[in-house]
């Protein structure tokens, strides 16, 4: 089993409308039973689909840009470097760039499973990555 991945070793996926671009960095194909990583980068202007994971507990820590985190519940929280988000299972939620450069965040679902989806999106050609 690997114990550490690098940005060469995982594809990037462009998901569309609204742009972004992701990347599974570790899932169950790796080792992982009881959790995932993956990586997402919002465009200038750009934002995450409203969406929310029925079973699973979301974390996402913010490593680069600045940006807002909203919940359906009306609920607004500033975004940016060095910042944890934490998002219960059922709980729709978006972040949107409005920044003036990429906003990047690691996010980890437990258990895995809505990571599965990335698959789903257009494959980068390498030298997009």
């Amino acid at each position: 089993m690997k114990y550490v991945y690098k940005k060469s070793d995982v594809d990037a996926y462009y998901g569309k409308n609204p742009d972004r671009i992701l990347r599974v960095w570790i899932d169950a194909t790796k080792g992982p039973e009881k959790i995932s990583c993956g990586s997402t980068e919002i465009p200038v202007g750009s934002m995450l689909p409203w969406h929310s994971h029925e079973a699973e507990e979301e974390m996402m820590f913010v490593y680069k840009g600045t940006g807002v985190a909203e919940t359906e519940t009306g609920e607004k929280f500033d975004l940016e470097p060095e910042t944890a988000v934490y998002m219960p299972p059922g709980l729709k939620h978006t972040f949107h760039n409005t920044g003036d450069e990429p906003l990047c965040f690691a996010f980890f679902y437990a258990p895995p499973g809505p990571e599965q989806g990335v698959f789903k999106l257009e494959k980068m050609e390498s030298e997009d990555k």
